[in-house]
């Protein structure tokens, strides 16, 4: 693997640990940025209260996020490296995602975009042609998203209500959780986690965190649950 396609890969897996960590301790992102309204909860979404125990509330809205057949997540992430990097998440049940890294400022090479069906990966950088990816980053985030695994998350995890607060209009219940080694990578991550009162379903997250010595800030917002979203792979 060639130094450029190393530090793509690096790039893209500690993004993924973002993303799958936040969402995993029930507060998914997405949409666009500062819009997370969207359509209903999934599977088994129901709405929750203030007087509800915050565990249950984090592990129903972890359940119900992971039964939804669709949702679209933005991710907006600032380091203490100083870069800062934006990421559209685009999820079709089972196993489908499109994802899409926005490039730094005057460096069109630096986007990049992969499509994921199964194990099948296909990367695309820049204005470049489609090319099978080297890895198997579908089984990756799917190990974040096995409920026995965030029934592990949730035992260790330190979880506490915050308040009440509103998201685009919609009535929330606001909870702060924190995780130590997420998905076996070494790192803490402090999350603020904002569900939906109507649905008990997660539409935004603020999480302060540490991956390989490096601080990062993490904006999550979701939208779009059960929307009709559709991913292939390119034609071959």
């Amino acid at each position: 693997m060639n130094q450029k396609l190393k530090i793509q890969v690096l790039t893209f897996s500690s993004l993924l640990f973002a993303f799958a960590g936040c969402s995993s301790a029930p507060s998914t992102g997405g949409g666009s940025a500062g819009s997370p309204s969207g359509g209903g909860g999934g599977t088994g979404a129901a709405a929750i209260s203030a007087s509800d125990k915050p565990i249950d509330v984090i592990t129903k809205a972890m359940r119900s996020q992971i039964a939804a057949k669709s949702y679209r997540s933005r991710i907006n992430q600032t380091s203490s490296n100083g870069t800062t990097t934006t990421m559209l998440v685009e999820y079709a049940s089972p196993d489908r995602y499109h994802v899409v890294r926005d490039g730094q400022a005057g460096n069109t090479d630096s986007k990049l975009e992969f499509l994921i069906v199964g194990k099948e990966t296909y990367m695309k950088s820049g204005n470049g042609a489609w090319t099978k990816y080297p890895a198997d980053m579908g089984s990756m985030i799917a190990t974040f998203n096995d409920p026995k695994a965030i029934e592990e998350l949730n035992k260790g995890a330190e979880i506490k209500f915050i308040g009440p607060d509103t998201l685009d209009g919609m009535p929330m219940l606001v909870y702060q959780y924190t995780l130590d080694n997420a998905g076996g990578l070494v790192g803490k991550v402090v999350t603020k986690t904002w569900v939906a009162v109507a649905d008990g379903m997660p539409r935004k997250s603020e999480s302060d965190g540490e991956y390989q010595g490096i601080k990062s800030k993490t904006i999550l917002t979701v939208s779009d649950y059960n929307s009709d979203i559709k991913i292939e792979l390119p034609a071959k």
